[in-house]
């Protein structure tokens, strides 16, 4: 006979757990996750809610040392980050309260960003920024950077193992004989067919390179890590965006222009065109001063976010899959 995994009684013949012991994992689990939006979106239990996480897991016997319960209350906070992203918008009291939740409950940036969450955090906090017309500092230095960028811009964000596909053209000629050779003489034939030729093209997307891409105030840049190849597109340049759930398409306006793409985790993929498009309503550019503070130092700390730093997020631009 097999024991239940998680009540430890006897399950029956190659049977792992009960059916009723699993029920009631599942639904402790939708319990605890419950309990972890309701705290970080609307500060409901947020004081005791490790009491209330370890009581839910106590009751299907789920194993919840300090070190599982960091992890359930990190897993917590990244669930309300999606579900504050749901409607592609992100509030500042939404802000406020994943701010509190991770500095009451202690949980740090190396935790949350498990699931690159903490990225997309910070990436949403960027947009905010850009919305409300305030460029963020970068924060790195020029020097660290693998790009020369112009005086009158500042980088955005940098985006790392990014894939760089465009469309190519291929060409080659085929050729066909047609009819048989008849002799008229001893080494003397002749072929009433005729020989015919064509050329055929073959037009798709081919992998250049594997790269870094680089979003600033007017540029997007790119060098690749295999064929050492770098250039620069203005976005006044690009004429089409098309966004995919991995990637951006762009179109150049030149007359000889092919479509361009770049791949990329989904995440990041969002950021990107959400920052273009952000990046090409600035009224006016202006540029952060050498002292103003990074988004980094703005989130890093795990401070109580005010609201007031890095401002209100406008509608995002939903990428729709």
């Amino acid at each position: 006979m097999g024991k239940c995994v998680i009540c430890g009684e006897n399950a029956g013949m190659r049977k792992k757990a009960h059916p009723a012991c699993q029920n009631r994992v599942k639904g402790a689990e939708r319990e605890i996750m419950r309990l972890c939006l309701k705290a970080a979106l609307r500060g409901e239990g947020l004081d005791d809610l490790p009491k209330r996480v370890r009581a839910a897991a106590s009751r299907a016997n789920i194993p919840m040392n300090s070190r599982q319960l960091h992890d359930k209350l990190s897993e917590g906070w990244g669930k309300a980050l999606q579900e504050a992203l749901s409607d592609d918008y992100l509030s500042d009291s939404e802000v406020a309260g994943l701010n509190k939740y991770r500095s009451v409950l202690n949980l740090s940036e190396r935790e949350l960003n498990r699931s690159r969450n903490f990225d997309l955090f910070r990436s949403a906090l960027i947009l905010s920024s850009l919305h409300n017309g305030v460029i963020p500092r970068y924060a790195l230095s020029r020097s660290r950077l693998p790009f020369n960028l112009m005086k009158s811009e500042e980088m955005i964000q940098v985006f790392e193992e990014v894939e760089y596909v465009k469309e190519v053209t291929r060409r080659h000629y085929k050729g066909s004989s047609m009819g048989v050779s008849v002799r008229v003489a001893k080494g003397v034939y002749i072929r009433p067919g005729s020989f015919e030729g064509r050329t055929i093209e073959q037009v798709g997307m081919e992998l250049q390179d594997t790269g870094t891409l680089g979003l600033t105030t007017k540029h997007l840049y790119y060098t690749g890590e295999n064929t050492g190849r770098s250039f620069r597109v203005k976005l006044e340049k690009i004429v089409a965006f098309n966004s995919y759930k991995d990637g951006l398409r762009i179109m150049r306006d030149t007359a000889s222009a092919k479509p361009e793409v770049f791949v990329m985790r989904p995440n990041e993929a969002w950021f990107l065109i959400n920052a273009v498009y952000a990046v090409l309503d600035l009224e006016k550019t202006t540029l952060p001063a050498k002292d103003a503070p990074t988004v980094d130092e703005l989130v890093g700390n795990g401070e109580e976010y005010d609201g007031e730093a890095i401002g209100h997020i406008g509608g995002f631009h939903s990428l729709g899959g």
